[in-house]
């Protein structure tokens, strides 16, 4: 559907450009439009590079926390469970404001001797990037458990007590039998994750991260020109998630009929 519409979104910045002559500030035919241009499409590495660190650690997090909420141990599934509803209730600008700002601030409050300082003395310089990775990957890895969660409960049983019955422990039995059947149901929606993790990485830029919207919002304050710079703004977006998706569905073809 989002492909049939291509064309027309296409148009936005071509009509857009009837109400004056501003697209020269992006025009790569001059040396202050390449410029300009250039700034911002360095963001989109910034913004790929800050998502796919963010999925990746939220990916441990899922995991870790998709195996302890299906733990024998009542104490385990209910801390699991608490942060699950915790991280999908919170807005996610607010856990962003909270890591970057409110976080370096507990762990200054820390005996800079003992031990629980040492270990977490990193937090207190945190940068804008490293603060960005945590808050998106803390709220990824509670979307990411239940996912992970519905991959795992999706093998059959049978399986799994044929498994035992043949001496496998319980964790080799999900690693061997378990993991590598739930991964074809895990990957496409893992996939439509990570889209959404690039649509929250714009929320950085209110901690200073130079990515995509960050950029276009700096040039906009020099420039005074927001209809072409946030025009150009959401036709990358519209570029990066296009193709993502097209990923999404090729990887639900391919894996999801297969589960």
């Amino acid at each position: 559907m989002t492909g049939r519409f291509l064309p027309l979104l296409l148009l936005v910045p071509l009509l857009s450009g009837c109400a004056g002559d501003g697209w020269h500030i992006v025009d790569p035919r001059t040396a202050e439009g390449w410029g300009n241009l250039s700034f911002l499409l360095a963001g989109a590495g910034l913004t790929l590079g800050l998502s796919a660190a963010a999925l990746v650690l939220a990916m441990g997090i899922g995991l870790l926390t998709a195996i302890a909420r299906g733990s024998r141990w009542r104490a385990l599934r209910m801390v699991s469970g608490a942060y699950v509803e915790l991280m999908r209730t919170l807005p996610l600008f607010v856990l962003l404001l909270w890591v970057f700002y409110a976080m370096p601030i507990l762990v200054q409050g820390l005996d800079p001797d003992g031990i629980g300082f040492k270990a977490l003395g990193w937090i207190a310089d945190l940068t804008p990037f490293t603060a960005a990775v945590i808050a998106l990957a803390m709220n990824a890895g509670a979307f990411l458990s239940e996912i992970f969660r519905a991959g795992i409960e999706g093998v059959p049983k049978g399986q799994v007590e044929a498994a035992q019955s043949l001496g496998m422990g319980r964790w080799l039995t999900l690693r061997r039998i378990v993991l590598p059947q739930a991964l074809r149901r895990m990957l496409p929606p893992t996939v439509g994750q990570f889209i959404h993790t690039v649509k929250d990485s714009s929320l950085a830029s209110a901690i200073g991260l130079a990515e995509l919207t960050r950029r276009a919002t700096e040039l906009q304050t020099q420039t005074y020109r927001p209809l072409e710079l946030y025009t150009l703004l959401a036709l990358e977006y519209l570029v990066i998630l296009l193709v993502l998706s097209r990923i999404s569905r090729w990887l639900e073809r391919r894996w999801g009929s297969a589960a």
